[in-house]
């Protein structure tokens, strides 16, 4: 039976939520990843994507067989997350490539806040993994600052060219 590792920087650092979906699923515990950040994307759900100089903190799994296809069930895999390869970095230094689910097009590009419900299931796996809620918050004020300039750009009018005036 091969075990696979896998980056959780979203709902599934909750123990809590990930006792239920992947009961036979082992922490290894708390990582980095950099050069990375954290986004809400699609419904508002968390996604990364490459940034430099950004850093998204999550907790490392190792997942069973059986617990990978429930989070593929769960992850809406391949349509709405796809599985890729990211390098994390552990306290101690060590770099590791696992598996991250990451957003998948079109709904990667379309900035949305989460809902309070979901915000609150990050923020308290963080807190019970003893893992910075940095990224969490930046995610939170940079969705807000994305979805108003999203609004305020589709709330300007679009200036019409008359043709006639440009030919003259």
């Amino acid at each position: 039976m091969e075990e696979k590792l896998y980056f959780a920087y979203g709902s599934n650092i909750n123990l809590e939520q990930m006792e239920q979906r992947c009961p036979d699923a082992q922490v290894v515990g708390p990582v980095t990843l950099k050069d990375y950040e954290l986004q809400f994307r699609g419904y508002g759900f968390a996604t990364i994507a490459p940034k430099k100089g950004s850093v998204v903190h999550g907790l490392l799994w190792k997942l069973t067989p059986v617990c990978e296809r429930a989070l593929n069930r769960y992850e809406g895999y391949p349509r709405h997350y796809t599985q890729e390869f990211v390098t994390v970095q552990t306290p101690g230094g060590s770099k590791i490539p696992v598996m991250a689910y990451i957003m998948a097009e079109p709904m990667c590009r379309e900035p949305a806040l989460p809902s309070p419900q979901y915000y609150h299931t990050i923020l308290k796996g963080l807190v019970m993994n003893r893992i910075p809620a940095d990224s969490l918050k930046e995610a939170w004020n940079r969705t807000i600052d994305e979805v108003q300039a999203g609004k305020q750009d589709k709330s300007k009018p679009k200036k019409r060219t008359n043709r006639r005036n440009q030919e003259r």
